[in-house]
C-alpha cells in the first residue's frame, strides 16, 4: 500500500527529536583520497538519514557507512552501538542520549558553532550536541470529528471526552518521542497527583496502544481511530499531504522534544566524527534539509529568531526537564501512568 510505505518512511524520521559535544579534533584537513570513511548510526528514518548523509559526503568529500539503531531495549540498542564501534551517532533524543553518558559511551566534543545553541538546548558538558526541535501535536480525522460534531482537541484534557472513547490511538510509551513526552510533560507540570489523577481518566477512555508510530497513523487516516499523538512536524506533514487529517498544537504542558548528534567514544575516525558534528550545525546543512522538504525539522540553532516558529505554535507551556528523572526512571513512570485508576 502506498500510504503505508510513506508513512513508515515518515514516522521512523520523529519521533519527534537532542544531542553534541568537546574534544581534541583540530586536525589539518587531508587529501579526499586519504580520508576515513566515517561510520554513522542513526536513530532517524531511512530518507532523511539519506538526505543528511549525502549532503555531508559530497561537501567534505568523504565516504560514509550507515546503519540504523534497531528496535528493542536500551540495553539492546546500546549493545548494538559497541558492538559495531561507530564514529557518530545521529538522531537520538536527549533520554537517550543521558543514560548513553552515562554509561561512558560519549566522549565530549565543542562544535565550532555549539556557541549559537540556546543554552536551554545544550548540554553543558558538551556530550551530545542538540540539533532539532519539535513539540508535541495530535493528529485527527476530520471527518470522523465531524461525526461526533466535535471540533479537534488541542489540550490534553479535550482528550477526556465521552465521544472519544475508544477512538484514539497511542503509539507504546516505550518508544519515547511524542506519547512518552505527554507523560513526563503532564506530570512535571500538574505534579505527581494530579498527572496520576488524568491518567486515570485517559485510561478509561480505552486507549488503544501500538508498536510504532505508523501504525497509529494509519488508523486514524483509515478512520478506525479518530485521534493520535505526533511529534508536530510529521503532523503539520500529514495535514498537508491529506485533507481529511487535521493537526494541533497541545497548548498545554507540551514538550520540547529534542534530537541530536553525539560523538561515540568507540569511535575510530576522530576527524569524521567532529568534522560530521560540524557540518550537522552548519548553515550548509540546514538549507539542505529546507530544500529537500523538511521546512518543519526547526534547527535549535534558529530558534531565537524564527518569527514563523512562534506564529503557529504560539506559546506553548513545556516543562524544564528533569533528564535524570524521565531517562532514568522510564519504565516505572509509564508502569504507574497505565496502572492508574
Amino acid at each position: 500500500m502506498k500510504y503505508r510505505k510513506i508513512t513508515r518512511a515518515l514516522c521512523l524520521l520523529l519521533c519527534i527529536f537532542a544531542l553534541l559535544a568537546i574534544s581534541g579534533c583540530g586536525e589539518e584537513e587531508k587529501p579526499a583520497e586519504n580520508k576515513k570513511e566515517l561510520r554513522i548510526c542513526s536513530s532517524l528514518g531511512s530518507e532523511l538519514t539519506e538526505v543528511i548523509v549525502n549532503d555531508y559526503a559530497k561537501a567534505m568529500q568523504r565516504e560514509a557507512i550507515i546503519a540504523y539503531l534497531p528496535a528493542g531495549s536500551f540495553d539492546q540498542r546500546m549493545a548494538f552501538l559497541r558492538q559495531n564501534k561507530f564514529d557518530v551517532w545521529i538522531g537520538g533524543t536527549a533520554e537517550e542520549y543521558f543514560l548513553a553518558q552515562e554509561l561512558g559511551m560519549l566522549q565530549p566534543y565543542n562544535a565550532k558553532e555549539a556557541y549559537k545553541v540556546p543554552a536551554q538546548f545544550r548540554e553543558r558538558g558538551a556530550h551530545w550536541t542538540s540539533l532539532y526541535l519539535n513539540y508535541v501535536a495530535l493528529l485527527s480525522n476530520t471527518d470522523k470529528l465531524a461525526n461526533f460534531g466535535l471540533y479537534a482537541p488541542d489540550t490534553w484534557d479535550e482528550l477526556l471526552e465521552e465521544k472519544l472513547k475508544d477512538e484514539i490511538v497511542i503509539a507504546d510509551f516505550a518508544l519515547g518521542g511524542a506519547s512518552y513526552g505527554m507523560l513526563t510533560s503532564i506530570w512535571q507540570m500538574r505534579g505527581k497527583e494530579e498527572a496520576l489523577k488524568f491518567a486515570a481518566q485517559l485510561n478509561r477512555q480505552k486507549i488503544h496502544y501500538t508498536d510504532d508510530f505508523a501504525t497509529a497513523i494509519e488508523m486514524v487516516y483509515q478512520g478506525q481511530k479518530t485521534v493520535t499523538i505526533l511529534p508536530l512536524d510529521a503532523a503539520l506533514w500529514l495535514e498537508e499531504n491529506h485533507k481529511h487529517l487535521f493537526a494541533t498544537v497541545v497548548r498545554g504542558a507540551n514538550r520540547n522534544l529534542l534530537s541530536g548528534v553525539a560523538y561515540l567514544t568507540a569511535a575510530a575516525n576522530h576527524e569524521g566524527a567532529c568534522e560530521f558534528i560540524d557540518y550537522m550545525l552548519s548553515d550548509s546543512s540546514q538549507k539542505n534539509l529546507v530544500s529537500n522538504g523538511y521546512r518543519y525539522l526547526w534547527h535549535v540553532k534558529n530558534y531565537p529568531y524564527n518569527d514563523g516558529r512562534r506564529e503557529l505554535i504560539g506559546n506553548v507551556q513545556v516543562p524544564v526537564d528533569d533528564l535524570g528523572w524521565t531517562s532514568t526512571y522510564k519504565s516505572e513512570i509509564i508502569r504507574q501512568w497505565l496502572s492508574a485508576k
